[in-house]
């Protein structure tokens, strides 16, 4: 009696492991379904509705500024050179 109640553990095992993963796998699946069910039209933040990127008034001014910057820096470096 020992032999067979050690058998159908043994046989047991092995199914036990395939359930587990197939209910991990399952939960994955039916999350991402749910998410793209709740949320069908979500486009990333960087983006308007044609793909290009927003420029805020706040990057636009520090652009201008890094370049202005780096103008005065060449205009430095081309009076060093003409001494």
């Amino acid at each position: 009696m020992t032999e067979s109640s050690a058998e159908s553990e043994r046989k047991a095992r092995p199914n036990r492991a395939l359930r587990t993963a197939f209910l991990i796998y399952g939960m994955m699946v039916a999350g991402l379904l749910g998410f793209f069910v709740v949320f069908p039209d979500m486009k990333p933040q960087g983006t308007q509705g044609g793909g290009t990127p927003i420029q805020t008034a706040a990057k636009a001014v520090r652009y201008e500024a890094v370049i202005a910057n780096w103008n005065r820096y060449r205009a430095k470096d081309a009076r060093a050179e003409v001494r």
